[in-house]
């Protein structure tokens, strides 16, 4: 039955065309559509990074030689990211990663993913999805497109990103059959505020700049030397390398503690100025400053994030990557969940236990495996944002990171307390992305679905 199964992919981003590379190599008889709302396959933003989890599943789908081409291969430059003190003239060390990334420019990592688009997949441009119909009577979903178009599938699959139309009609849905139901009106509320993102309560100013460019007005410049965090009170300045090497990726992040789960007013991403920039981030030490120098025409994004669904699927409808789970960028993660969340998925339908009649129980069992661990990462995202914002404490480190001063910090063994401090408390946070297997959670699904339908024939017998 699994080779009859028609699925539509709704959105072509990074996330969707991950998933379906999956399904050619797990499943390659599945008949897939991918539908982009634009007119041509894209991506938003500059830089992002695969840590070993994302790259043992590039392993496995076949795509570790193409990256490779793409990969930062600098002398001198190593993959650690590197962390600083900065909030004063002179920054102090702070830490590092115990493990590296592999950092690259977005449009590479697109591009490696449509060189393995399957031939036969069928690919369609500038549908912008409008709603769906989830026909549970004939098992199929109708996609109706803004164009007056239309489309059948017996699975929808959403990636199409934070301002996900799948997950607008879902929730709208499941609002509407709560109330009919006689749910008290409060609970069918949270179910629509599911629809809208909340804001982050921060925003980031990004912009490329080159390696050149930097060795030039910096020549021992410490971000020359690998991915580096430059940290001070509810703000920081991250760069990291990208495109082989010959640019960074640059982004400055500024919080506004009070105003985290808000919506945001005014444009989503709009034109900054060099002077704004500056007076946003005055104060840093004098590296940073330097990056700050050379962001002469950057853009500022405010960031909205996808907290708490209490479901990734309803019928035969799922959502993956951004549409279920938008983050923060603080653990460099929010590309690398979406592209989990495919894998799980794929191997729930390639397994024989899915049919058309058990649809809906490999859904459930990809919610039961990727929601609680998507929802882990998104919280310690925010947490790795409050350490590096000096938000929160540096596990018992005794002192106040915002107002410690440079001849307390003179003092190496407490210098020392601190880099340790901040080590540990960074990999409570984030050693998940080091250590472990993303292909555990295939395993694990396909018992739970096992599980889950042997309970429903005995519950038949």
């Amino acid at each position: 039955m699994t080779s009859k199964l028609r699925i539509a992919i709704v959105g072509g981003g990074i996330t969707g065309l991950a998933c379906a590379i999956a399904f050619s190599r797990d499943a390659p008889d599945l008949e897939v559509d991918i539908y982009e709302g634009t007119s041509s396959f894209g991506t938003v933003g500059a830089g992002i990074g695969m840590w070993p989890r994302i790259w043992e599943i590039m392993e496995f789908l076949g795509l570790t030689e193409a990256f490779r081409r793409q990969e930062v291969v600098t002398p001198g430059t190593d993959a650690y990211f590197t962390y600083r003190l900065s909030n004063r003239p002179q920054g102090v060390l702070a830490g590092d990663t115990p493990v590296g990334v592999m950092t690259y420019h977005r449009a590479d990592v697109l591009q490696v993913l449509l060189e393995h688009i399957p031939s036969h997949y069928g690919k369609h441009f500038s549908k912008r999805l409008a709603t769906y119909h989830d026909d549970s009577e004939h098992d199929r979903v109708t996609l109706h497109f803004t164009d007056g178009t239309s489309a059948t599938c017996d699975l929808l699959v959403g990636t199409d990103g934070i301002k996900s139309v799948v997950r607008a009609t879902m929730y709208s849905r499941l609002a509407e059959n709560a109330r009919s139901e006689g749910v008290p009106p409060e609970r069918v509320q949270r179910l629509l505020d599911y629809i809208q993102p909340s804001f982050s309560g921060e925003v980031v100013y990004r912009q490329i700049i080159t390696r050149e460019d930097l060795e030039k007005a910096f020549p021992n410049h410490p971000s020359l030397t690998g991915p580096t965090v430059y940290m001070a009170e509810h703000s920081l300045i991250i760069t990291y390398p990208i495109s082989q090497g010959r640019a960074f990726s640059t982004g400055a992040f500024k919080g506004y503690p009070g105003r985290s789960g808000s919506q945001y007013e005014g444009p989503w991403v709009r034109d900054a100025t060099a002077d704004e920039l500056r007076t946003q981030f005055a104060g840093y030490e004098v590296a940073a400053q330097a990056v700050l120098d050379l962001m002469v025409e950057p853009s500022m994004w405010a960031i909205n994030v996808v907290d708490g669904l209490p479901t990734y699927t309803s019928g035969r409808v799922v959502l993956l990557g951004d549409s279920a789970h938008a983050m923060r960028p603080h653990q460099g993660s929010g590309a690398g969940q979406g592209i989990e969340d495919g894998l799980v998925l794929t191997s729930l339908l390639a397994s024989p236990l899915t049919t058309r009649k058990t649809l809906t129980a490999a859904l459930d069992a990809y919610d039961a495996v990727r929601r609680p661990r998507a929802q882990t990462v998104l919280q310690r995202s925010r947490e790795m944002g409050e350490l590096c914002y000096l938000e929160r404490p540096w596990g018992d480190f005794d002192k106040n990171l915002a107002t410690i001063s440079d001849s307390e910090l003179r003092d190496a063994q407490r210098k020392a307390r601190m880099k340790h401090a901040f080590e540990d408390s960074a990999k409570e946070l984030f050693g998940w992305a080091w250590y472990g297997s993303a292909l555990t959670q295939r395993q694990q699904a396909l018992e739970i679905l096992k599980d889950k339908l042997a309970t429903e024939e005995c519950a038949r017998a």
